[in-house]
């Protein structure tokens, strides 16, 4: 598995450690790892410093010419590289896809990669990382001292997000060139969480819209990024299909981000001010069933199984696919609940039904 990355590296650790907690602010270097999954942790190899374009390429060109679709997946907030590493496997294990990462200081930690002051949360407190902001559950818990730590540490994650955008954006026109010189494989792009901050930060950067353009699908699944103007940056992205922007008021951690920062998130409720069909789609994931928490709905805990029509839905996306192709009941088949009259809101559950049919 491919993962590139602006964390500086420790070359010589051979584990999750070699992507340490530092990173240059606004700086375009990339840097890449080979990982894989041993019997005791991750294994790290051909750990690459400051790639050149034409490195980082050769890499890129890899995995695109390989037998699967490939996703390029960007993680949201508090995600370790252990984290990030774990979550790209899922995706590899679950869907049609090969998964190249990209791996940001998303820990809250400042760029010199030290802590901020405070607390540490209590040890085994969350078995999924992105859920450890869900303990900010009213304004009252941000006066105990770990919570407010992280509290911190999100809002401190915002800022690195937006300093990760120059070297996002070089990956993303890398990714393009690599697939436009040999169009071997269909890509996609997936950011989660935060990690649609990121995107968000980075899409007015040197040729981050017309990069995006070479994507298939695009999707930003539960992002933590504001509702009130997402339409502004959104609409700048024009892929091959589609975009889609999943949500659910269920999401406990975009709750707890939003009591952080005040602002509405958009995997939350995008509100009224929606981007039309047909080349966006907004699917309202409320009242489904969902893992706890409702933030991470895309990918299957092990040993657990998503819906039908969740799987069926993720893996058209991610392997660069449309949707639904024919009538009513092909449509039904994704979206039980059906879609807006034009289409532009698709419903997994029943809750938002009345309120968003326009």
């Amino acid at each position: 598995m491919l993962v590139f990355t602006n964390r500086l590296l420790k070359t010589t650790a051979r584990d999750e450690s070699a992507l340490t907690t530092q990173y240059d602010p606004f700086s375009d270097t990339l840097n890449s790892v080979k990982v894989t999954a041993g019997a005791k942790g991750w294994k790290i190899s051909n750990p690459q410093e400051g790639l050149s374009d034409v490195d980082a390429l050769a890499q890129l060109s890899a995995v695109l010419d390989g037998n699967k679709p490939v996703l390029l997946f960007v993680h949201g907030n508090n995600n370790t590289p252990a984290a990030c590493f774990a979550r790209c496997r899922l995706l590899e294990a679950q869907y049609p896809v090969s998964v190249i990462g990209f791996s940001w200081t998303s820990e809250g930690f400042l760029s010199d990669g030290t802590e901020l002051p405070g607390p540490k949360e209590p040890p085994g407190a969350f078995d999924d990382p992105d859920d450890n902001l869900a303990a900010v559950d009213t304004k009252d818990s941000l006066t105990v001292g770990w919570i407010a730590r992280m509290a911190q540490r999100y809002a401190q994650a915002k800022v690195n997000a937006q300093h990760s955008k120059d070297s996002f954006a070089r990956l993303l026109r890398l990714i393009a060139a690599a697939r436009l010189a040999g169009m071997n494989q269909k890509v996609s792009l997936a950011a989660h969480s935060l990690g649609a901050h990121l995107l968000h930060y980075t899409i007015d950067e040197q040729d981050a819209e017309a990069s995006l353009s070479a994507m298939h699908n695009v999707v930003l699944i539960a992002g933590c990024s504001g509702a009130a103007k997402h339409s502004a940056w959104v609409g700048q992205i024009h892929p091959l299909l589609r975009v889609y922007i999943t949500y659910t008021k269920a999401d406990s951690v975009l709750f707890a981000a939003t009591l952080v920062d005040g602002d509405v998130k958009v995997g939350t409720d995008p509100g009224r001010d929606r981007l039309p069909g047909p080349k966006f789609r907004y699917v309202d994931f409320e009242a489904t069933k969902i893992k706890l928490g409702a933030h991470s709905y895309f990918v299957a805990d092990p040993g657990k199984r998503l819906s039908k029509q969740s799987r069926l839905l993720f893996s058209r996306i991610f392997a660069s696919e449309v949707d639904f192709t024919g009538g009513i009941a092909q449509r039904n088949d994704v979206y039980p609940m059906g879609c807006s009259d034009d289409d532009s809101v698709c419903y997994m559950g029943n809750a938002s039904l009345k309120k968003d049919r326009r």
